[in-house]
């Protein structure tokens, strides 16, 4: 196994691995899928730059929780933040960075489980591995996906992070990110997630973003604590898998989870000054 390399993937690079893995950019700035690529040129020109193609890495979960707080110990918060504004416009992969390094941050004082690490949703048999396509996972980070679950995935985004530095906003990211206060600050008491999302939609705050990419945005704010929740946000402790469960809204399985499943309104005042002052 050859791992992928720890670097987002960027112009002929991004091309040419979207055709590999099954993603095109829309006429409206947007992603939608494609016909994944087969052609062994298009795959050797990838490896022949470090990218394995449909290749998985093997971690065991103490791995990934010991690289994982490696990785978030090197980067700054104010990092963080600044590349989540990024995200909004400028550079779609900081948007996940602060649910991965909010996942991370509290792992070395959490309590350890009986698989040897803490109850934070790398579930596995002690001893036995996790899989993830690296390659593919960066892709996703590129084209501007972010989610909080299966957090074994948050690993190459954290070590790409330490390894590469994060993204700056730029004027026009912090506009962006004014006007998703506004639109968030004008919503009434007892709105739910899936009406915001529909509201930042018809707001048109951040361009080419499809309903998915929107929620992560919002995830990305609901575990920094931006958007107050029934469950406590990662940014400030550790939130074990038990709480995450407990706080679940929407049934067995929802496209909304914690601790976005939990708002209903409001914005934190303290939490969303940090975010404009940076």
């Amino acid at each position: 196994m050859i791992p992928a390399p720890r670097r987002i993937p960027a112009g002929p690079e991004l091309e040419l691995l979207m055709r590999l893995y099954g993603y095109r950019f829309t006429r409206t700035g947007g992603v939608a899928g494609a016909e994944a690529s087969r052609e062994a040129a298009d795959e050797a020109e990838a490896e022949s730059s470090g990218w394995p193609i449909r290749s998985v890495e093997r971690c065991t979960p103490v791995e990934i929780v010991e690289r994982s707080i490696t990785a978030a110990t090197a980067l700054d918060e104010d990092a963080v933040l600044g590349a989540f504004i990024a995200g909004l416009g400028s550079a779609w992969h900081g948007r996940q960075t602060v649910i991965s390094f909010a996942w991370a941050r509290h792992l070395a004082t959490a309590p350890v489980a009986e698989n040897g690490v803490p109850d934070c949703g790398l579930a596995a048999r002690q001893g036995s591995a996790l899989e993830f396509d690296a390659t593919e996972v960066l892709l996703r980070l590129a084209l501007g996906w972010a989610w909080n679950e299966q957090p074994h995935h948050y690993l190459p985004d954290l070590e790409t992070a330490a390894a590469e530095g994060l993204p700056a906003p730029t004027e026009d990211d912090r506009e962006r990110l004014r006007t998703l206060f506004e639109v968030i600050s004008a919503q009434p008491a007892g709105t739910r997630a899936s009406e915001l999302e529909r509201a930042i939609a018809r707001a048109k705050v951040v361009a080419g973003a499809d309903k998915y990419q929107r929620y992560g945005i919002l995830i990305g704010l609901a575990e920094y604590g931006l958007l107050p929740s029934t469950l406590p946000p990662s940014w400030d402790r550790f939130v074990s898998r038990e709480e995450v469960a407990d706080a679940w809204s929407g049934g067995p399985r929802s496209d909304i989870t914690p601790p976005l499943s939990g708002w209903r309104g409001g914005i934190d005042a303290d939490r969303a000054a940090r975010l404009l002052a940076i």
